[in-house]
Protein backbone atom coordinates (compact mmCIF):
# COMPACT_ATOMS: atom_id res chain seq x y z
CA UNK A 1 0.00 0.00 0.00
CA UNK A 2 2.92 2.32 0.74
CA UNK A 3 4.01 2.04 -2.89
CA UNK A 4 0.74 3.45 -4.22
CA UNK A 5 1.19 6.82 -5.91
CA UNK A 6 -1.88 8.91 -5.25
CA UNK A 7 -1.27 11.70 -7.77
CA UNK A 8 1.01 12.20 -10.77
CA UNK A 9 1.91 15.81 -11.55
CA UNK A 10 2.87 16.44 -15.20
CA UNK A 11 4.89 19.60 -15.97
CA UNK A 12 5.64 20.37 -19.65
CA UNK A 13 8.73 22.56 -20.06
CA UNK A 14 9.95 24.52 -23.06
CA UNK A 15 12.43 27.39 -22.63
CA UNK A 16 10.99 28.18 -19.21
CA UNK A 17 12.63 30.68 -16.88
CA UNK A 18 14.63 28.44 -14.50
CA UNK A 19 13.45 30.42 -11.46
CA UNK A 20 9.82 29.77 -12.43
CA UNK A 21 10.43 26.06 -12.86
CA UNK A 22 12.12 26.05 -9.46
CA UNK A 23 9.05 27.70 -7.90
CA UNK A 24 6.74 25.23 -9.65
CA UNK A 25 8.71 22.25 -8.33
CA UNK A 26 8.80 23.71 -4.82
CA UNK A 27 5.02 23.98 -4.91
CA UNK A 28 4.75 20.29 -5.81
CA UNK A 29 6.77 19.34 -2.72
CA UNK A 30 4.01 20.85 -0.53
CA UNK A 31 1.76 17.90 -1.37
CA UNK A 32 0.99 15.84 1.73
CA UNK A 33 -0.07 12.74 -0.21
CA UNK A 34 2.10 10.28 -2.10
CA UNK A 35 3.01 11.75 -5.46
CA UNK A 36 5.29 11.65 -8.45
CA UNK A 37 6.23 14.66 -10.54
CA UNK A 38 7.13 14.12 -14.17
CA UNK A 39 8.92 17.06 -15.80
CA UNK A 40 8.63 16.64 -19.57
CA UNK A 41 11.21 18.67 -21.47
CA UNK A 42 9.90 19.56 -24.91
CA UNK A 43 13.33 19.42 -26.50
CA UNK A 44 16.71 19.08 -24.80
CA UNK A 45 16.91 21.39 -21.73
CA UNK A 46 19.67 23.96 -21.45
CA UNK A 47 22.23 23.94 -18.65
CA UNK A 48 20.21 26.27 -16.39
CA UNK A 49 17.10 24.07 -16.53
CA UNK A 50 19.19 20.95 -16.01
CA UNK A 51 20.69 22.60 -12.95
CA UNK A 52 17.20 23.11 -11.50
CA UNK A 53 16.50 19.41 -11.94
CA UNK A 54 19.80 18.62 -10.22
CA UNK A 55 18.70 20.82 -7.32
CA UNK A 56 15.69 18.53 -6.81
CA UNK A 57 17.60 15.30 -7.36
CA UNK A 58 17.16 14.44 -3.68
CA UNK A 59 13.41 14.20 -4.23
CA UNK A 60 12.99 10.68 -5.57
CA UNK A 61 9.41 11.55 -6.50
CA UNK A 62 10.57 14.08 -9.09
CA UNK A 63 11.91 12.84 -12.41
CA UNK A 64 12.43 14.17 -15.91
CA UNK A 65 12.01 12.87 -19.42
CA UNK A 66 12.88 14.56 -22.69
CA UNK A 67 11.04 14.36 -25.99
CA UNK A 68 11.89 15.82 -29.38
CA UNK A 69 10.42 19.32 -29.58
CA UNK A 70 6.76 18.90 -30.58
CA UNK A 71 4.77 21.39 -28.47
CA UNK A 72 3.01 21.47 -25.12
CA UNK A 73 0.32 18.97 -26.12
CA UNK A 74 2.87 16.32 -27.09
CA UNK A 75 4.75 16.96 -23.83
CA UNK A 76 1.59 16.53 -21.76
CA UNK A 77 0.67 13.38 -23.67
CA UNK A 78 4.11 11.95 -22.95
CA UNK A 79 3.54 12.71 -19.28
CA UNK A 80 0.18 10.93 -19.35
CA UNK A 81 1.79 7.83 -20.82
CA UNK A 82 4.62 7.86 -18.26
CA UNK A 83 2.42 8.52 -15.21
CA UNK A 84 1.70 5.81 -12.66
CA UNK A 85 -0.48 7.62 -10.10
CA UNK A 86 -4.08 6.93 -9.15
CA UNK A 87 -4.86 10.52 -10.15
CA UNK A 88 -3.34 12.80 -12.75
CA UNK A 89 -2.95 16.59 -12.69
CA UNK A 90 -1.20 19.15 -14.90
CA UNK A 91 1.01 22.05 -13.88
CA UNK A 92 2.46 24.64 -16.24
CA UNK A 93 6.11 25.33 -15.51
CA UNK A 94 5.55 29.00 -14.68
CA UNK A 95 2.59 28.40 -12.31
CA UNK A 96 2.22 26.81 -8.88
CA UNK A 97 0.21 24.02 -7.33
CA UNK A 98 -1.48 24.69 -4.02
CA UNK A 99 -0.70 21.50 -2.13
CA UNK A 100 -3.55 21.60 0.38
CA UNK A 101 -6.03 22.12 -2.43
CA UNK A 102 -4.80 19.15 -4.48
CA UNK A 103 -4.87 17.03 -1.32
CA UNK A 104 -8.52 18.04 -0.83
CA UNK A 105 -9.44 17.25 -4.44
CA UNK A 106 -7.97 13.76 -4.13
CA UNK A 107 -9.84 13.14 -0.87
CA UNK A 108 -13.08 14.38 -2.46
CA UNK A 109 -12.63 12.27 -5.58
CA UNK A 110 -11.91 9.12 -3.59
CA UNK A 111 -14.77 9.62 -1.15
CA UNK A 112 -17.46 10.47 -3.72
CA UNK A 113 -16.27 8.47 -6.73
CA UNK A 114 -15.40 10.69 -9.71
CA UNK A 115 -13.50 10.53 -12.98
CA UNK A 116 -12.62 14.24 -12.73
CA UNK A 117 -12.57 16.68 -9.82
CA UNK A 118 -12.43 20.42 -10.46
CA UNK A 119 -10.98 22.91 -7.99
CA UNK A 120 -10.51 26.68 -7.87
CA UNK A 121 -7.60 28.52 -9.45
CA UNK A 122 -6.14 31.90 -8.60
CA UNK A 123 -5.28 34.20 -11.49
CA UNK A 124 -2.42 36.60 -10.72
CA UNK A 125 -2.02 39.75 -12.79
CA UNK A 126 0.02 42.81 -11.80
CA UNK A 127 0.28 41.53 -8.23
CA UNK A 128 -3.47 41.10 -7.82
CA UNK A 129 -5.32 37.80 -7.50
CA UNK A 130 -8.68 36.86 -8.96
CA UNK A 131 -10.35 33.70 -7.65
CA UNK A 132 -11.91 31.63 -10.44
CA UNK A 133 -14.53 29.23 -9.08
CA UNK A 134 -17.44 27.43 -10.73
CA UNK A 135 -19.63 27.65 -7.62
CA UNK A 136 -19.17 28.40 -3.93
CA UNK A 137 -20.00 24.90 -2.63
CA UNK A 138 -19.20 21.27 -3.40
CA UNK A 139 -21.17 19.75 -6.23
CA UNK A 140 -21.45 16.43 -8.02
CA UNK A 141 -22.29 16.30 -11.72
CA UNK A 142 -23.71 12.87 -12.54
CA UNK A 143 -26.32 11.78 -15.04
CA UNK A 144 -26.90 12.96 -18.60
CA UNK A 145 -28.32 16.40 -17.74
CA UNK A 146 -25.72 17.29 -15.13
CA UNK A 147 -22.84 16.15 -17.32
CA UNK A 148 -24.22 18.38 -20.10
CA UNK A 149 -24.28 21.26 -17.61
CA UNK A 150 -20.59 20.76 -16.90
CA UNK A 151 -19.78 20.35 -20.59
CA UNK A 152 -21.44 23.69 -21.27
CA UNK A 153 -19.38 25.22 -18.46
CA UNK A 154 -16.15 24.09 -20.15
CA UNK A 155 -17.10 26.21 -23.17
CA UNK A 156 -18.23 29.23 -21.15
CA UNK A 157 -14.71 30.47 -20.51
CA UNK A 158 -15.47 32.79 -17.61
CA UNK A 159 -16.87 29.86 -15.59
CA UNK A 160 -13.30 28.84 -14.69
CA UNK A 161 -13.29 25.22 -15.88
CA UNK A 162 -12.02 25.50 -19.47
CA UNK A 163 -8.37 24.83 -18.64
CA UNK A 164 -6.65 21.50 -18.14
CA UNK A 165 -5.18 22.45 -14.80
CA UNK A 166 -6.78 23.00 -11.36
CA UNK A 167 -8.28 19.53 -11.83
CA UNK A 168 -7.42 15.95 -11.05
CA UNK A 169 -8.26 13.14 -13.45
CA UNK A 170 -8.65 9.43 -12.82
CA UNK A 171 -5.58 8.25 -14.72
CA UNK A 172 -6.97 4.84 -15.70
CA UNK A 173 -10.10 6.52 -17.02
CA UNK A 174 -8.03 8.91 -19.16
CA UNK A 175 -5.89 6.05 -20.50
CA UNK A 176 -8.80 3.69 -21.15
CA UNK A 177 -10.92 6.44 -22.77
CA UNK A 178 -7.98 7.46 -25.01
CA UNK A 179 -8.38 11.12 -24.09
CA UNK A 180 -5.30 13.03 -25.18
CA UNK A 181 -4.30 16.57 -26.10
CA UNK A 182 -4.66 17.32 -29.82
CA UNK A 183 -1.13 17.95 -31.08
CA UNK A 184 -2.48 19.61 -34.24
CA UNK A 185 -3.81 22.54 -32.18
CA UNK A 186 -1.86 25.39 -30.62
CA UNK A 187 -4.99 27.27 -29.48
CA UNK A 188 -7.79 25.92 -27.26
CA UNK A 189 -6.16 22.52 -26.82
CA UNK A 190 -6.86 22.64 -23.07
CA UNK A 191 -10.59 23.15 -23.53
CA UNK A 192 -10.84 20.37 -26.10
CA UNK A 193 -9.05 17.96 -23.73
CA UNK A 194 -11.38 18.84 -20.84
CA UNK A 195 -14.45 18.69 -23.09
CA UNK A 196 -13.51 15.22 -24.36
CA UNK A 197 -12.72 13.94 -20.86
CA UNK A 198 -16.06 15.16 -19.50
CA UNK A 199 -17.98 13.79 -22.49
CA UNK A 200 -16.32 10.38 -22.07
CA UNK A 201 -17.16 10.40 -18.34
CA UNK A 202 -20.78 11.04 -19.25
CA UNK A 203 -20.78 8.24 -21.82
CA UNK A 204 -19.55 5.83 -19.13
CA UNK A 205 -22.16 6.98 -16.59
CA UNK A 206 -19.42 8.57 -14.55
CA UNK A 207 -19.34 11.67 -12.38
CA UNK A 208 -17.55 15.02 -12.24
CA UNK A 209 -16.91 16.63 -8.89
CA UNK A 210 -16.37 20.23 -7.88
CA UNK A 211 -14.71 21.22 -4.62
CA UNK A 212 -14.28 24.99 -3.98
CA UNK A 213 -10.73 24.76 -2.65
CA UNK A 214 -7.82 26.78 -4.02
CA UNK A 215 -5.74 24.24 -5.95
CA UNK A 216 -3.73 26.21 -8.49
CA UNK A 217 -2.08 29.62 -8.93
CA UNK A 218 -1.82 30.88 -12.51
CA UNK A 219 0.45 33.76 -13.48
CA UNK A 220 -0.39 35.80 -16.55
CA UNK A 221 2.82 37.03 -18.14
CA UNK A 222 3.88 38.96 -21.22
CA UNK A 223 5.42 35.94 -22.92
CA UNK A 224 2.14 34.03 -22.97
CA UNK A 225 0.43 33.25 -26.26
CA UNK A 226 -2.35 35.81 -25.85
CA UNK A 227 -0.01 38.58 -24.70
CA UNK A 228 2.08 38.73 -27.87
CA UNK A 229 1.37 39.15 -31.58
CA UNK A 230 1.53 36.26 -34.01
CA UNK A 231 0.72 36.69 -37.67
CA UNK A 232 -1.02 33.32 -37.88
CA UNK A 233 -3.07 33.71 -34.69
CA UNK A 234 -6.38 34.22 -36.56
CA UNK A 235 -5.94 31.10 -38.67
CA UNK A 236 -4.97 29.01 -35.63
CA UNK A 237 -8.03 30.22 -33.74
CA UNK A 238 -10.28 29.26 -36.63
CA UNK A 239 -8.79 25.76 -36.87
CA UNK A 240 -9.31 25.27 -33.13
CA UNK A 241 -12.92 26.46 -33.23
CA UNK A 242 -13.73 24.26 -36.23
CA UNK A 243 -12.21 21.26 -34.42
CA UNK A 244 -14.20 22.02 -31.28
CA UNK A 245 -17.38 22.31 -33.36
CA UNK A 246 -16.94 18.73 -34.57
CA UNK A 247 -16.78 17.48 -30.97
CA UNK A 248 -19.71 19.66 -29.87
CA UNK A 249 -21.86 18.40 -32.74
CA UNK A 250 -21.03 14.79 -31.83
CA UNK A 251 -22.38 15.36 -28.31
CA UNK A 252 -25.65 16.71 -29.76
CA UNK A 253 -27.05 18.79 -26.90
CA UNK A 254 -28.77 22.17 -27.32
CA UNK A 255 -27.31 23.68 -24.14
CA UNK A 256 -23.80 22.71 -25.23
CA UNK A 257 -24.45 24.18 -28.70
CA UNK A 258 -25.43 27.51 -27.12
CA UNK A 259 -22.31 27.42 -24.94
CA UNK A 260 -20.21 26.85 -28.06
CA UNK A 261 -21.49 30.12 -29.52
CA UNK A 262 -20.33 31.92 -26.35
CA UNK A 263 -16.98 30.18 -26.76
CA UNK A 264 -16.69 31.48 -30.32
CA UNK A 265 -17.55 35.02 -29.22
CA UNK A 266 -14.89 34.85 -26.50
CA UNK A 267 -12.30 34.08 -29.18
CA UNK A 268 -13.57 36.90 -31.38
CA UNK A 269 -12.89 39.25 -28.46
CA UNK A 270 -9.38 37.79 -28.17
CA UNK A 271 -8.85 38.33 -31.89
CA UNK A 272 -9.83 41.97 -31.50
CA UNK A 273 -7.50 42.53 -28.56
CA UNK A 274 -4.47 40.43 -29.47
CA UNK A 275 -4.68 40.47 -33.25
CA UNK A 276 -6.59 43.34 -34.86
CA UNK A 277 -5.75 46.04 -32.29
CA UNK A 278 -2.43 44.67 -31.09
CA UNK A 279 0.06 47.54 -31.24
CA UNK A 280 2.82 45.08 -32.09
CA UNK A 281 1.29 44.04 -35.42
CA UNK A 282 2.66 47.12 -37.20
CA UNK A 283 -0.44 47.49 -39.34
CA UNK A 284 -1.75 50.70 -40.83
CA UNK A 285 -5.24 51.94 -39.92
CA UNK A 286 -6.53 50.62 -43.24
CA UNK A 287 -5.05 47.18 -42.62
CA UNK A 288 -6.64 47.10 -39.17
CA UNK A 289 -10.03 48.11 -40.55
CA UNK A 290 -9.81 45.41 -43.19
CA UNK A 291 -8.93 42.77 -40.57
CA UNK A 292 -11.79 43.99 -38.35
CA UNK A 293 -14.25 43.69 -41.23
CA UNK A 294 -12.87 40.33 -42.35
CA UNK A 295 -13.44 38.81 -38.91
CA UNK A 296 -16.93 40.23 -38.52
CA UNK A 297 -17.88 39.02 -42.01
CA UNK A 298 -16.77 35.45 -41.28
CA UNK A 299 -20.01 33.38 -41.20
CA UNK A 300 -19.07 31.50 -38.01
CA UNK A 301 -18.16 34.67 -36.13
CA UNK A 302 -21.09 36.68 -37.49
CA UNK A 303 -23.58 34.00 -36.43
CA UNK A 304 -22.07 33.66 -32.95
CA UNK A 305 -21.98 37.41 -32.33
CA UNK A 306 -25.61 37.71 -33.38
CA UNK A 307 -27.01 34.63 -31.61
CA UNK A 308 -24.86 33.90 -28.55
CA UNK A 309 -26.44 34.17 -25.12
CA UNK A 310 -24.23 36.37 -22.94
CA UNK A 311 -25.30 35.05 -19.54
CA UNK A 312 -21.83 33.79 -18.57
CA UNK A 313 -20.06 37.01 -19.61
CA UNK A 314 -19.17 39.83 -17.28
CA UNK A 315 -20.30 43.40 -17.93
CA UNK A 316 -17.16 44.34 -19.87
CA UNK A 317 -17.44 41.45 -22.31
CA UNK A 318 -21.17 42.06 -22.76
CA UNK A 319 -20.46 45.66 -23.70
CA UNK A 320 -17.79 44.52 -26.15
CA UNK A 321 -20.21 42.09 -27.82
CA UNK A 322 -22.82 44.82 -28.19
CA UNK A 323 -20.17 46.97 -29.87
CA UNK A 324 -19.36 44.11 -32.23
CA UNK A 325 -23.04 43.79 -33.08
CA UNK A 326 -22.97 47.47 -33.96
CA UNK A 327 -19.81 46.84 -36.02
CA UNK A 328 -18.24 49.94 -34.47
CA UNK A 329 -14.55 49.94 -35.30
CA UNK A 330 -13.88 53.09 -33.26
CA UNK A 331 -15.59 51.89 -30.07
CA UNK A 332 -13.91 48.49 -30.26
CA UNK A 333 -10.55 50.18 -30.73
CA UNK A 334 -11.17 52.19 -27.54
CA UNK A 335 -12.26 49.12 -25.59
CA UNK A 336 -9.13 47.25 -26.65
CA UNK A 337 -6.91 50.20 -25.73
CA UNK A 338 -8.37 50.23 -22.22
CA UNK A 339 -8.02 46.47 -21.85
CA UNK A 340 -4.49 46.65 -23.20
CA UNK A 341 -3.51 49.06 -20.42
CA UNK A 342 -5.19 46.85 -17.81
CA UNK A 343 -3.14 43.87 -18.92
CA UNK A 344 0.02 45.96 -18.79
CA UNK A 345 1.28 44.76 -22.13
CA UNK A 346 4.68 45.96 -23.27
CA UNK A 347 4.40 48.35 -26.21
CA UNK A 348 6.77 47.65 -29.05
Amino acid sequence: MNNVIEVSVVIPVYRTDPAKLQAALKSVTTLQISYECIVVFDGKPDAALSAIMDEFSGHRCIRALTIAHAGVSAARNAGIEAAQGRWLTFLDADDRLIGEGINALVYFGESVGCQIVQGVYLKESSGLYERCALTDSTHLYAGERKIADFLAATLEVDRGVALAWSKIYDREFIIDSEVRFDTALSVDEDTLFVFDAVAKAGAKAGAIGFNPVDAYAYQRHEESQVMTFREDYASRVRVALDTMKEHVDAFDDQQVQHAYLQHVVFYVLLLMLHYVFNAANGWSATERRNAFKRILDDPLYAHAIRKAHLNSFGLGKRLSVLILRMRSYTLMKCICAVRDRQLGKTKR
